[in-house]
C-alpha cells in the first residue's frame, strides 16, 4: 500500500470517528457538542375544544416521536385584542391541557416542544374561542368517553382510560361496543347541524367502528358481515346499533348488514318446545347454550320489530311477536309488577320495554303499550332497582357497568311517547332528571378531561381505574336527559 492510499484511509476513519455519517446527518447523542444545531420536531394535530365550564378550552396535541430527550411542551396564548402574550407557568408533559381564560374572545394559542437541553421546536399555532357559558355537560361527558376510552384508529372502545389496564379484557368486549357507540350516535344527532366539523369527525368514528366489526373477537371467517358471534345476544345488541346507525346516518349499508346478520346467524338459532319458540343464549349444545334468557330474547324481539319497520317483511313482525311472547310467558311479567326477570336489571327491563313499545306502534294493540309502561316504570320507581331514589350500581364488571346505558335511551323514548299515560310520563321525566342532577353534582369538573362517572350516580368516582361501562352509562344519561329537555322545551 502506498503512502497516499494509507493517508486517505486514515482521514476517512477519523471522519467517521468524529461522529459524522455518510449522509451528512448530525448525531443527536447527549455527548454532542453541537446540540444547538439539532432541529426539534413540533407537535402535530393541535386542537382546542370548549369544555362544560365558561371561558375554558381543552387543548390536545400529538407529541413528536422523534425527540428522544423531550422535556415536554410550553404553551403560549394571546387574546386577539391584547398585545400581551401569556405563558403557562410549567412545562406540560402529556398531550392535553385545560386552558382557563379570562374572557370570551378569540385567542391565538401556540405549543412549543422543549427538550432536556432547552432546545425548542417551531410553534404549532391555532386560534380558538371559548364560550361564556361552556357547553352542555353531556358534550363534555361524551367527550371524556371518546378521549379516554376510544381507540380512534378503530372507532372501538377500551375497558380503561387510554388502555392503561392493558389486559386481555379489551380483546373480549364486544356487545358493550354497541352501547358505547350508541352514545356517540345520540351526540352526533344532536350536534350535526350546530357543529358540523365535530359531526364529521364522529362520522369517521362510525365508519371505522363498522369496518372493524365493533371489535368482534370471534366471528366465522366465512361470515361476510363480520359481526357473527357464538353469543346470540351479542349479535342482537350489535344488530340494534347497526339499525340505529342506519337511521341516524341515512345509510342503508348498516341496516342491510343487520338484516343479513339477523337472517343468517340470529333467527336461525331459534327452537321450539312446550315453552314456546325462543332464541338460545349461545350456539353451544349445553345448558348455557340452551338457556333461552331475557337478555337474548328481548333484544331479539326488538331487532325483529325494527327490521319490520325498515323492510316491511311480515316474517320480522311474526318473529317479534313470537319472541316477545316467549319472554312474557317464561319470566316474571306474569307476576304483574313489571319485572321481566329476577333480579330486575336495567338493560333487560329497558330492552323488553322498548320492544313492547315498538310492537304497540306497529300493531296498535294496547296490550303492548301496557307492557312497555309497566316494565320501564318498574326499574325507575321500584326500590329493588334504586338506591336513595337513584338507579343503583349493578356491579363493577364491564357487563354490569354498562347496563344503564342500554336502559336510558328507551326510558327517554317512553317518556316522550304521547300515547303513554300522562302520569307515567311525568314520573319518568322526574326520575330521569333527578338521576341526571345527582350525576352532575358528583362529577369532578376540575379533573376534566378525566371527569369520570361512577358506577352509582349518587357519589363521586374515587377508584383507581375508571370504567368505560360506567362512563358510557353516565354519558347516556346526560345525552338522554338533554334530548328529553330539548323535546319538551325544558318543561
Amino acid at each position: 500500500m502506498n503512502k497516499y492510499t494509507l493517508s486517505l484511509l486514515i482521514s476517512v476513519f477519523l471522519y467517521i470517528g468524529c461522529g459524522k455519517t455518510n449522509d451528512g446527518e448530525i448525531s443527536t447523542s447527549e455527548g454532542n457538542d453541537n446540540t444547538s444545531q439539532i432541529m426539534i420536531a413540533p407537535v402535530t394535530n393541535l386542537k382546542a375544544v370548549i369544555t362544560q365550564n365558561p371561558n375554558e378550552l381543552y387543548l390536545t396535541w400529538k407529541n413528536p416521536s422523534t425527540v428522544s430527550n423531550m422535556a415536554g411542551v410550553e404553551i403560549y396564548y394571546k387574546a386577539e385584542n391584547s398585545g400581551d402574550e401569556e405563558k403557562v407557568s410549567t412545562i406540560q408533559k402529556g398531550e392535553g391541557y385545560v386552558l382557563r381564560l379570562t374572557s370570551t374572545e378569540q385567542y391565538s394559542i401556540s405549543v412549543v416542544v422543549v427538550d432536556n437541553y432547552g432546545r425548542k421546536s417551531e410553534r404549532a399555532t391555532i386560534t380558538a374561542t371559548p364560550s361564556d357559558r361552556g357547553v352542555p355537560l353531556a358534550d363534555s361527558c361524551t367527550y371524556v368517553l371518546i378521549e379516554q376510552f376510544m381507540d380512534k384508529t378503530k372507532g372501538t372502545f377500551w375497558v380503561s382510560p387510554k388502555n392503561i389496564s392493558g389486559n386481555s379484557a379489551n380483546i373480549y368486549i364486544y356487545w358493550q361496543q354497541a352501547h358505547a357507540i350508541d352514545v356517540i350516535l345520540y351526540s352526533y344527532e344532536r350536534i350535526k347541524d350546530s357543529n358540523p366539523i365535530l359531526a364529521a369527525t364522529y362520522k369517521e368514528y362510525f365508519e371505522r367502528w363498522f369496518q372493524n366489526h365493533g371489535n368482534n373477537y370471534h366471528h366465522d371467517s366465512n361470515d361476510p358481515t363480520g359481526f357473527s358471534n357464538p353469543y346470540t345476544d351479542d349479535m342482537c345488541w350489535i344488530g340494534l346499533t347497526l339499525l340505529r346507525m342506519s337511521e341516524v346516518l341515512d345509510d342503508n349499508k348498516f341496516a342491510d348488514t343487520a338484516k343479513r346478520l339477523y337472517d343468517t346467524y340470529i333467527i336461525t338459532r331459534k327452537w321450539t318446545d312446550d315453552k314456546g319458540t325462543g332464541l338460545p343464549w349461545n350456539n353451544e349444545n349445553n345448558s348455557n347454550g340452551r338457556n333461552r334468557n331475557i337478555c337474548t330474547n328481548a333484544p331479539g324481539a326488538l331487532m325483529a320489530a325494527k327490521l319490520y319497520k325498515k323492510y316491511n317483511e311480515d316474517k320480522y313482525l311474526s318473529d317479534a311477536k313470537i319472541l316477545h311472547k316467549f319472554a312474557y310467558d317464561n319470566n316474571y311479567l306474569t307476576l304483574g309488577d313489571g319485572r321481566i326477570e329476577e333480579p330486575p336489571l336495567t338493560y333487560t327491563q329497558g330492552t323488553y320495554g322498548e320492544a313492547s313499545r315498538q310492537l304497540y306502534h306497529i300493531t296498535n294493540e294496547k296490550y303492548y303499550l301496557t307492557c312497555a309502561e309497566k316494565v320501564i316504570s318498574y326499574v325507575l320507581t321500584n326500590n329493588r332497582c334504586l338506591d336513595n331514589g337513584i338507579l343503583r350500581s349493578e356491579g363493577t364488571s364491564m357487563d354490569q357497568s354498562i347496563f344503564k346505558a342500554v336502559l336510558i335511551p328507551y326510558a327517554v323514548n317512553l317518556a316522550l311517547d304521547e300515547d303513554v299515560d300522562s302520569a307515567i310520563r311525568q314520573n319518568l321525566i322526574l326520575y330521569l332528571r333527578k338521576n341526571a342532577e345527582n350525576l352532575s353534582a358528583n362529577l369532578v369538573r376540575g379533573a376534566y378531561p378525566e371527569m369520570y362517572c361512577n358506577y352509582y350516580w349518587g357519589s363521586i368516582f374515587t377508584g383507581n381505574i375508571a370504567s368505560m361501562g360506567a362512563q358510557a352509562s353516565g354519558a347516556s344519561l346526560l345525552e338522554g336527559v338533554l334530548r328529553l329537555n330539548t323535546a319538551l322545551g325544558n318543561n
